[in-house]
C-alpha cells in the first residue's frame, strides 16, 4: 500500500514537473511573443500574425518529434517542449532580421517580458526575504529547485567561509541548441536568471549577486557559474 501511494506521488510529481517547464514556461514566451509581433520590428497585422503563430506551433510539433529520443523523464519532456517552442520561433522569424543576434535578441526580450509578470515578483520577494542573511537557507533552496529540472542536468553548490556557487555542468538546453547549431539561442533562457538576480539587495538580504564571476555556458564557459556572496566577506559595488 505504502508503495503504491509513493508511485502515485511520484508519478503526480513527475505530471507536474513537466506541465511547469512544457505548458507554464513554453506559454509564458507564447502569450508575450503573441503581443510582441504586433511591435516594431515586426509590425505584423492581426492576420498575419494568426499566420506566423500557427507556424511557429506546427514546426515546433515536428521538432518535437525529431527531437523525442531527449525526452528521458517527466522535466525533460517538459524542456524539450519550451526548447523546441523556441527554436522554431526563431526558425520562423529569422528570414525578418538582418542577423542572427537580432532575432535572438527579439525572442529573449519577448521572452523575459513573458515572465516578468507580478506572481514571479512576487515569489521572488518571498523566496529572498526568507533567505535574509542566511547562505545556507539559500543554498537549501537553490538545491530544492535544480532537483525539479531532472536528470538531464548535472550541477552542484559549493560553499565556502561566506560564499555559494551555483555550478551548471550539463544542461539540457545548451545541449539542445548546440545539437541544433545554435548555442547563442540558449542565451534566451539563460537571460531568465535576470529575474530574480536583479532583486537581490545586499542591504535588504545579507547577501549580493558576484556578476564579475557569473558564467554561462552559453556565452562558452566550460560550466555556468552562480556566485552569491555573503556583505560581511565582500562589499557589492
Amino acid at each position: 500500500m505504502q508503495n503504491e501511494e509513493r508511485n502515485k506521488d511520484k508519478k503526480l510529481s513527475g505530471i507536474l514537473r513537466h506541465l511547469i517547464f512544457g505548458h507554464f514556461c513554453a506559454r509564458a514566451i507564447r502569450k508575450s511573443l503573441h503581443k510582441s509581433l504586433l511591435e516594431a520590428p515586426i509590425n505584423l497585422d492581426r492576420r498575419e500574425r494568426v499566420a506566423v503563430m500557427k507556424s511557429i506551433s506546427q514546426k515546433s510539433h515536428e521538432i518535437m518529434a525529431s527531437d523525442r529520443t531527449r525526452i528521458i523523464d517527466p522535466p525533460s519532456r517538459g524542456h524539450l517542449e519550451w526548447t523546441a517552442w523556441i527554436l522554431s520561433a526563431y526558425q520562423v522569424l529569422r528570414p525578418r532580421f538582418d542577423s542572427d543576434e537580432e532575432a535572438i535578441e527579439f525572442i529573449g526580450e519577448a521572452s523575459t517580458r513573458g515572465f516578468n509578470t507580478r506572481m514571479l515578483r512576487l515569489g521572488v520577494w518571498i523566496l529572498l526575504r526568507s533567505c535574509r542573511d542566511n547562505l545556507d537557507q539559500v543554498k537549501l533552496l537553490l538545491g530544492a529547485g535544480l532537483r525539479q529540472y531532472g536528470v538531464t542536468f548535472d550541477w552542484t553548490i559549493p560553499q565556502q567561509e561566506g560564499e555559494i556557487r551555483m555550478e551548471i555542468t550539463q544542461c539540457f538546453y545548451v545541449d539542445f541548441f548546440r545539437a541544433h547549431e545554435l548555442p547563442l539561442l540558449t542565451t534566451v533562457l539563460c537571460r531568465l536568471d535576470k529575474l530574480w538576480f536583479d532583486h537581490i539587495d545586499a542591504s535588504k538580504h545579507g547577501f549580493w549577486f558576484d556578476y564579475a564571476r557569473y558564467k554561462t555556458m552559453s556565452r562558452g564557459a566550460e560550466r555556468c557559474v552562480f556566485p552569491i556572496v555573503a556583505v560581511t566577506v565582500g562589499a557589492s559595488d
